[in-house]
Parts: structure tokens; C-alpha cells; sequence
């Protein structure tokens, strides 16, 4: 995809703003597309255009929406090769564009922080997706629920057993809450908790979360059970045989994640009166 925003100014911090959405491939594509080192996978590429009219690699991460309609932020700041004319976007993985603007730096922002004060961890069911045409992302919707799942195998293991979970969410330590098919994790955030604004200025709430997530697919690393346990910092490729080191947050994991799931999923039949 080749972006045109005109002259492009080499001395002012840019980044691009891209809105869209991935279609995911699962574990069959990501077998495919490592077999062909050409490919611009699993992120897109971004190069630039300068005035020979040849194209040079941007030395930045662009990523990708993950899953259902994101905007993403690529920060080019002054990495722009002089006299650039235009950006061109390549990528191996189905990715659709709503959105792409750039941005000169104007002033910085101020990032605050708040906490949930509350948080549940409930039993809810499976939600169904809305009805669009293939052009569309798959899109789920809250209503209706049921309690069987369109799939017949599920990850197997310790999930954590419901109730609040706070301890497991208050920190980026590698404690984790394991939350499986059919749950619902609510939070809560106390409104007195959220700093004062300054006069003149906008503001926007961002959810911030981190975790990891794991299908049943039959070429996801140990998709069948829900152990072992990611961290951060771990080898991606090696997950599976490389071991996971002791942290002081595993002693959460004794008192949280209690309760056994899978590995099959059941339909609970009506009575017969037999």
C-alpha cells in the first residue's frame, strides 16, 4: 500500500496512525508464512520513497492491529531518509485499513494511571458474532449467550477460580489470572480515583492490559492444556521446552488458579424421565 501525504518535513517528530483490523490466520498460516523469509511477516514493513525514486527501509516496528478494529501508533519521529516523497506499507497477512493519518509533534502528553478498585471473575457462557459480510470483522455481540460452545475441545488445566481477583491484576509480575472459555472478568474503577484535569486540555481513556492468549489449534505449542505458564521475557519459539523460571508472584498461582477446566465440553442433556 503506497501512502501519498505530500511533502514529507524531515525535521519534525512524525507518527503514523493507523486504524484497522486483522484477519488472523491461526496456526496454519503462521506454518506457512515461515517458510518464505521474503515475506513481510508476521508485521508489515514501512519504506520510503526518496528522489531516485527507489525505496528505503524505515527503521521502525510497525505491528498490527491485533484482532478486531485498533488504532495503532508508529512512531517515525526523524527516522526519514532526506527528500522522501511517499510510504509504502507490505505485509503478508490479511490486514484492512479504515484509517491512516500522520501527525507532527505538537505537545507531549501527561499519562496517568488508574487501577481497578474491584474486580470479578464470573462464569457467563458464549456470545455469538453479529451477522456481517465477509468484508467485516468478526465482530462479537454481548447478547444473546449460550452455554455450550460452537467447539468441542478446550484447553485443559488450573484456570483460577472465580470470585475477585485483585492480587493478580495489581501488577505486571508474571502472577496470572487464567481465564477460561465462558468466563467474564469485570473491573471496576472508583471515579475519585481519576487525577483532576487541567483546564485546556482533552482527554482520553485507553484500557491497558497484558496477557497472553492460547487456542486449541493443532499447531499452537502445548495447545491442549493451559500449562505451562508464559512470562515475560520468554523465548516465544521455546515455549513448551524451555523453562519457565520461579518468580515471587507464583505463590498467587497456588491460591488463585484452582479450579479444573476441560478438556472436553459438554452439553447438559434434558431429563427423559427414564
Amino acid at each position: 500500500m503506497i501512502l501519498d501525504f505530500g511533502p514529507l518535513p524531515d525535521d519534525a517528530g512524525l507518527t503514523l496512525a493507523l486504524t484497522g483490523w486483522i484477519r488472523f490466520g491461526g496456526g496454519m498460516a503462521n506454518i506457512a508464512g515461515s517458510h518464505d523469509p521474503g515475506l513481510p511477516f508476521p508485521f508489515p514493513v514501512l519504506e520510503a520513497e526518496v528522489a531516485d525514486g527507489s525505496w528505503k527501509p524505515v527503521p521502525v516496528t510497525v505491528g498490527a492491529p491485533a484482532g478486531k478494529t485498533k488504532t495503532i501508533l508508529v512512531q517515525i519521529g526523524r527516522t526519514l531518509p532526506a527528500g522522501t516523497r511517499r510510504l509504502r506499507l507490505g505485509y503478508a497477512f490479511e490486514l484492512h485499513w479504515d484509517r491512516i493519518a500522520l501527525f507532527r509533534e505538537n505537545r507531549p502528553a501527561t499519562v496517568g494511571e488508574v487501577r481497578p478498585a474491584r474486580s470479578n471473575l464470573h462464569w457467563r457462557g458464549y456470545g455469538d458474532f453479529a451477522h456481517l459480510p465477509d468484508s467485516e470483522p468478526l465482530t462479537p455481540v454481548y447478547e444473546p449467550v449460550r452455554s455450550r460452545p460452537p467447539w468441542r475441545i478446550t484447553p485443559s488445566g488450573w484456570a483460577t477460580r472465580y470470585g475477585a481477583v485483585d492480587e493478580l491484576l495489581a501488577a505486571e509480575d508474571n502472577g496470572l489470572a487464567m481465564i477460561a472459555g465462558g468466563d467474564e472478568l469485570t473491573l471496576e474503577f472508583e471515579a475519585a480515583n481519576i487525577p483532576a484535569q487541567a483546564a485546556g486540555t482533552e482527554r482520553r481513556f485507553f484500557l491497558w492490559t497484558v496477557g497472553w492468549d492460547k487456542d486449541a489449534d493443532y499447531h499452537v505449542a502445548a495447545g491442549d492444556r493451559i500449562d505451562p505458564l508464559p512470562w515475560h521475557g520468554m523465548d516465544d519459539q521455546r515455549h513448551g521446552i524451555e523453562q519457565r523460571p520461579a518468580f515471587p508472584s507464583d505463590a498467587l498461582h497456588g491460591r488463585f488458579n484452582t479450579r479444573w477446566v476441560g478438556p472436553f465440553t459438554y452439553e447438559r442433556a434434558a431429563a427423559s424421565g427414564k
